[in-house]
């Protein structure tokens, strides 16, 4: 979706909202930088927090740059496979890299690695309130499930979950979005999608049909050519009734 819709017109014709979840209702805490860091320094190694996030930021550019569609087929094989090689992309100076994978990937699946940002969980009582429904859509993995359920904000409200290893599709794949439409039984027309990644959150919505919206929490901007928001309890109270 472009600029050509008013902020103000942002839930027309809308029945159901589908939110993305890391970066745009929930965030690793500690940091990734921290933990990887973390887990290098008991093996021995020390390494500087900002190097460590340089070498991530750089590892999921390199892992999502293919724009092959076939490359965005997964499953909970590939995900596991997928983040062994940017731990090993991160942390290439390990004596024991499989030792280092096996703490990361636990670390990231318990619920008291994650915290919820702090319009998330009155935002959604608001929706739910107004009888919304709400569904959350993530490249991710079955641990998803376990981090939400262990978060208050998120598993009071029950919210139908997309899981891109459990559907085979990773965001911005149509066939993804396909699985959002069905998972909600309304057409995608009817559907907000809301994320903090404009590719694989905004654009790839639109494209599938759904109506994007970019939430822009750390205010980065240059996106004219996207409809964004930078407070999800923003675009919330845009919805008036």
């Amino acid at each position: 979706m472009t600029m050509t819709m008013r902020i103000d017109a942002v839930w027309d014709g809308i029945e159901a909202i589908v939110l993305d979840a890391v970066g745009t209702l929930i965030e690793p805490f500690p940091t990734v930088a921290e933990v990887y860091a973390a887990a290098a320094h008991r093996q021995g190694i020390g390494l500087d927090r900002e190097v460590v996030r340089n070498r991530f930021a750089q590892s999921l550019r390199d892992d999502e740059s293919e724009e092959n569609l076939q490359a965005l087929v997964t499953d909970e094989p590939t995900e596991l496979s997928r983040w062994r090689q940017i731990v090993s992309s991160v942390l290439p100076e390990l004596p024991e890299p499989d030792r280092a994978f096996e703490e990361l990937w636990d670390h990231f699946g318990r619920p008291d690695s994650w915290r919820s940002f702090h319009d998330v969980g009155p935002s959604l009582t608001q929706l739910s309130d107004r009888g919304i429904p709400i569904a959350i859509a993530s490249n991710f993995d079955g641990r998803l499930r376990t981090v939400l359920a262990g978060l208050p904000e998120l598993s009071t409200l029950d919210p139908r979950l997309v899981i891109s290893s459990e559907v085979g599709y990773r965001k911005p794949h149509p066939a993804f979005y396909r699985a959002v439409c069905d998972c909600l039984g309304l057409v995608p027309e009817a559907l907000m999608m809301v994320g903090d990644d404009p590719v694989n959150d905004v654009l790839g919505a639109c494209r599938a049909g759904l109506r994007g919206v970019w939430l822009d929490r750390r205010g980065r901007g240059g996106r004219t050519d996207l409809l964004g928001v930078n407070h999800l309890a923003f675009l919330v109270s845009l919805r008036g009734d």
